[in-house]
């Protein structure tokens, strides 16, 4: 999965990326809010973020 999931955001636009971002510290805020979140839900978003930030990183060194 996340061999499609990477390949899913470097086709996103940079505009795609910042919304992703933002759903996923959405996601993230309101799942702890909770009290009881999910851990693996949680790291799930977090690993979107991280994929979000590589993508980015590599389109600012192009």
């Amino acid at each position: 999965m996340s061999i499609l999931l990477e390949s899913q955001i470097k086709s996103l636009r940079t505009e795609g990326l910042i919304l992703l971002v933002e759903d996923a510290e959405r996601r993230i805020g309101s799942h702890i809010a909770d009290g009881d979140p999910d851990e693996k839900y949680v790291d799930h978003q977090k690993y979107i973020l991280s994929l979000v930030q590589q993508e980015l990183e590599r389109r600012g060194a192009n």
